[in-house]
């Protein structure tokens, strides 16, 4: 029996030393086995919304560059439809529109370099062909038509990138719209100009459509990732309220167990010390 006491003693104050040591009051499954399940749940549910964070936080950063370079996109639009406006007019002469000409060349070498964007690698108006520039020099686009997402929440997804052609060549390809501007500018073609004019407006609009999406999108990553933040925190309270030990409550158990195991040390010492003197 006193052998009995103080293995059991023992084992007790190992275990609650443990508790001491790492903070943990349930560190094995075996440690409360009717709890495995709701301790797999709630740290499979903590692990969820750390990736849905850190994928919405990497959305909202593609997101911004998305509507960076649509930014630009839209200056430079603005730029050649104030050249249009101009330029349309009997005012203007050929030299006049000759000098606006070497200025929309040089607004379409922008234009491209806004269409082939890229964010950490990836060229964002590809689609999920986001591995090479979607647009050629002519203004052609090689991307893909499917627009690439990521998970951010158990059934909310958001675009990180956009179908290229969408944007720059929906109701009106932008690209040919450019080119057909500085054309008419060459050829000091007023009809030309207002022709231009026009799909310049209509890219435009097209231009601020997929902005307010992208906008949309923004808004839908950073309160995914808000809400991922709240239930993560949630989740692991949850879980610490149970498997955590209480410090001062675990302390108090120690000294406790620490005074229990050396009354019984002394205990099996006077047991030893009376058996001896009895065989004498």
């Amino acid at each position: 029996l006193v052998r009995h006491n103080l293995a059991t003693n023992s084992t007790r104050l190992r275990e609650v030393e443990d508790q001491a040591v790492t903070g943990l009051l349930i560190s094995k499954p075996s440690d409360a086995p009717e709890l495995v399940s709701q301790i797999d749940r709630l740290q499979a549910g903590s692990l969820d919304q750390e990736v849905y964070g850190k994928n919405a936080s990497q959305a909202v950063g593609s997101l911004d560059q998305l509507d960076s370079a649509l930014g630009r996109v839209h200056d430079t639009l603005s730029r050649a439809r104030e050249l249009a406006v101009q330029t349309a007019g009997d005012l203007s002469n050929s030299d006049d529109r000759g000098y606006a000409a070497l200025e929309v060349s040089a607004l379409r070498d922008t234009l491209l370099d806004a269409a082939n964007s890229n964010f950490g690698g990836r060229y964002i108006f590809a689609g999920t062909a986001y591995d090479s520039p979607p647009f050629a020099d002519d203004g052609s686009y090689t991307g893909s038509t499917d627009t690439p997402t990521t998970k951010v929440g158990d059934s909310t997804w958001v675009d990180t990138g956009l179908d290229g052609s969408a944007v720059f060549d929906d109701s009106v390809d932008i690209f040919a719209a450019i080119d057909a501007f500085q054309t008419a500018l060459e050829a000091d073609d007023s009809a030309g100009i207002q022709s231009a004019l026009d799909d310049i407006d209509a890219a435009l609009d097209q231009v601020m459509s997929a902005r307010a999406n992208v906008g949309n999108q923004t808004n839908v990553a950073t309160d995914a990732s808000s809400l991922a933040e709240s239930l993560g925190a949630q989740l692991d309270a949850g879980l610490s309220d149970i498997v955590s030990a209480d410090p001062a409550e675990t302390y108090m158990k120690l000294s406790e167990l620490r005074t229990s195991y050396q009354t019984a040390l002394q205990v099996a010492a006077s047991a030893r010390s009376v058996g001896l003197f009895d065989l004498m």
